[in-house]
């Protein structure tokens, strides 16, 4: 399997994952994954590619924001407009390099519902303001605890949560997701700790993640590598 399918099959699972725990239907075949009930929130993608010869029409009746996991189609005459690309990371398998989480961060593997509770909370503050809040369940329902390939991660601070986390674990490959760090705790390596918990390392396999702009250098740090690019397409 090439290094970009190995991101796009560990990124298809985890969302495939994350909507089952919400009750909804998906559907996957050669061309694409797609979410068949209406999504939770709009920031949830109810399609992607998972090859790279996939024909447009494998999207074509999706709504909302989808992936093209090759940036290679053009929806257009489907009626999408283009958004931004994001590029595909992966680290290859190994050792991390040694180092050492400031003392005072606390990593806390998400087992408990009440725990689910907090991450959820602790994420959506870390992607948007210190004040946001959400309802309980609305990003990140307790279910999400009966796949025993998703691993969640919580840091905190005296206590505190201010960063979050997440691993999908395939035989193949490691995903990496929804790493954030509130803004008031921000530059202090607690995302590098965090993201080092996440790659599990110790499974032996490689780690991939599709990286905002702002944290292409701290995964370049730990090893990551650019090894393709993806489109994002919208239909309201």
């Amino acid at each position: 399997m090439d290094e970009v399918t190995l991101a796009v099959e560990a990124c298809v699972g985890w969302h495939d994952s994350w909507m089952r725990a919400f009750g909804l239907r998906t559907e996957t075949d050669a061309d694409a994954w797609r979410l068949l009930d209406p999504p939770p929130q709009t920031r949830f993608f109810p399609a992607r590619t998972r090859r790279q010869e996939a024909p447009p029409e494998a999207l074509a009746n999706a709504r909302g924001t989808v992936y093209d996991a090759w940036s290679r189609l053009d929806l257009g005459p489907f009626g999408f407009e283009p958004l931004d690309t994001e590029p595909w990371f992966l680290r290859p398998p190994g050792p991390l390099p040694q180092d050492y989480p400031p003392p005072e961060f606390e990593i806390v593997q998400v087992t408990t519902p009440q725990q689910v509770e907090e991450f959820e909370a602790v994420s959506v503050r870390g992607f948007s303001t210190e004040d946001a809040m959400i309802h309980v369940g609305a990003a990140h329902p307790a279910t999400i605890l009966h796949d025993p390939r998703m691993t969640s991660w919580i840091g905190r601070v005296a206590g505190r949560p201010v960063a979050a986390a997440m691993s999908y674990r395939r035989d193949d490959a490691v995903g990496v997701f929804g790493v954030a760090t509130i803004a008031s705790a921000r530059r202090r390596g607690y995302a590098a700790a965090l993201t080092r918990a996440a790659i599990l390392a110790a499974s032996g396999l490689p780690a991939v993640l599709a990286p905002s702009p702002e944290g292409e250098r701290l995964y370049e740090r730990l090893g990551f590598r650019p090894v393709g690019q993806l489109r994002m397409w919208w239909r309201s």
